[in-house]
């Protein structure tokens, strides 16, 4: 006698019972940065490449966690990650008795936290989805770090004067979300496509965010992989001006289901 074992079924079972799952994921983005002043003139732009950003990366922690019963559920999602904008160190001669030694360095540090209520708008044998509505949080900190020694020699004495300089600001901004979210299987199989999408005004008019993400995943008995191309776009403004960024690029993600 042949027997062929019943494949795991990817899609959320939505019933009585409370289903948790979190996730972990490393997405390695691409990455724009434009600048406008306060009068909305431009003011330049900044790009790295996927691999620009692993080699600056110093930190990130990239979670995801979701708790549901019956169609309504609530989920949150943290991206953080830490950029090193690098360092440079010069020395220049003033005459042959005085040289003035600098170094600088800086580093960008971005949160984004969001989190929705969620609720099942859709699920049958081959498409599940989620409607939500949340708020989503982002903080941009941009600190820098300055050193000069000016070295004079007067004979054979050697005078050293040095001074040491920070600089940091912050960027913060919460905007209500609304989105969609949700799976689909592919041939009654372990194959699923995940989707995600979602559209964010601040209380500024100027301050606008979205993030979209898609790919395929494959369902174990503990949970899921899921290989994905995600992107996000956002807006902080202030009174010295608007930065409007974009990360985009793909993003591995295993998510463990209880």
């Amino acid at each position: 006698m042949v027997s062929q074992a019943e494949s795991i079924n990817p899609l959320p079972i939505v019933d009585d019972e409370v289903r948790y799952s979190v996730g972990v994921s490393a997405w390695s983005p691409a990455s724009k940065t434009s600048s406008f002043l306060a009068n909305n003139v431009y003011a330049g732009s900044t790009q790295a490449s996927v691999p620009d950003n692993i080699q600056s990366t110093g930190g990130f922690a990239m979670i995801n966690a979701e708790a549901h019963q019956d169609n309504w559920g609530v989920m949150a999602d943290l991206v953080y990650w830490q950029v090193n904008n690098g360092s440079t160190n010069t020395t220049s001669y003033i005459n042959k008795k005085t040289s003035v030694y600098e170094s600088q360095g800086a580093n960008t540090d971005q949160t984004i936290l969001s989190g929705a209520l969620t609720y099942t708008v859709f699920n049958d044998d081959a498409l599940y989805a989620d409607a939500l509505f949340g708020v989503r949080y982002i903080s941009s900190t941009t600190s820098a770090n300055v050193n000069s020694v000016i070295t004079t020699t007067q004979g054979k004495q050697v005078i050293k004067q040095a001074a040491t300089g920070y600089y940091s600001a912050t960027q913060s901004e919460a905007s209500p979300i609304i989105g969609l979210k949700g799976r689909y299987r592919i041939n009654e199989s372990e194959w699923f496509l995940p989707f995600y999408v979602d559209l964010g005004q601040g209380f500024d008019s100027d301050n606008l965010t979205w993030q979209a993400l898609g790919g395929v995943g494959y369902a174990f008995s503990w949970g899921d992989i899921a290989l994905t191309y995600r992107a996000m776009y956002f807006e902080l403004g202030g009174s010295q001006g608007l930065t409007k960024y974009s990360n985009y690029g793909p993003q591995l993600g295993i998510t463990i289901n209880f």
